[in-house]
């Protein structure tokens, strides 16, 4: 597998590929704004927990 084999895999992929359209990036948009929001809360428990145990101090 040389270079001009994946340049040609690199080209193919980029013929191929197409813009999402609306309904499709809002989904996407909305997957990664609730696994944000996700790793937010977990961060804020762990955080919690902590000053409820007394191992972090504001």
């Amino acid at each position: 597998m040389g270079l001009r084999h994946r340049l040609t895999a690199i080209a193919n992929v980029l013929k191929t590929a197409s813009k999402p359209g609306r309904s499709e990036f809002m989904l996407l948009l909305k997957i990664c704004l609730l696994g944000v929001a996700i790793l937010g809360a977990i961060g804020f428990l762990i955080r919690y927990v902590f000053a409820i145990v007394g191992l972090f101090t504001p």
